[in-house]
């Protein structure tokens, strides 16, 4: 069998630089045409707390786990920066304490920006923003990606042929 649409499991029309699915009416590219009916292979990055520095466009080329991954990472760093800020504040006296109440700020502002995008794409993709991150919630998540209908192969049903 050749390759197969990700979407819908039909067989591809080879075109010079990517495939065309005749049924969803689409260009597939080389690297999501898939083999057998098989359904879309979403890759997951090793997250790192680095990767809160990435672009929002490079952010968005991750995959939704990634993404929660990153965003429970991001909570975790901003949390005790809102009590430092608010310990700094109150002890605000003399330029010393002054600049370092402006670093936490600036810290704070600067994570809470990075929260927002990484809530945002996920707003997009889920249609909400995951709550509280906390351990059952990700451990139901996983299942969900690795049940049976999410990685079972489509079934190509061809006029004429019995499956």
């Amino acid at each position: 069998m050749g390759y197969t649409c990700p979407y819908c499991g039909s067989g591809l029309h080879d075109e010079e630089d990517h495939y065309f699915c005749d049924f969803c009416v689409m260009d597939i590219s080389k690297d999501q045409a898939q083999m057998g009916g098989h359904r879309i292979h979403e890759t997951h990055q090793k997250v790192d707390p680095s990767d809160l520095k990435k672009t929002t466009p490079e952010l968005m080329t991750y995959s939704t786990w990634s993404l929660i991954l990153l965003l429970k990472e991001a909570r975790k760093i901003r949390t005790p920066l809102y009590k430092d800020l608010a310990i700094a504040r109150s002890k605000s006296r003399g330029k010393r304490d002054k600049e370092k109440a402006d670093y936490i700020a600036a810290e704070y502002h600067e994570i809470t920006k990075r929260m927002y995008i990484l809530e945002n794409i996920l707003k997009k993709r889920l249609s909400y923003v995951p709550d509280q991150l906390t351990d059952s919630f990700l451990s139901k998540y996983e299942k969900q990606m690795n049940n049976k209908k999410t990685n079972a192969p489509m079934q190509n049903y061809e006029p004429g042929r019995e499956n």
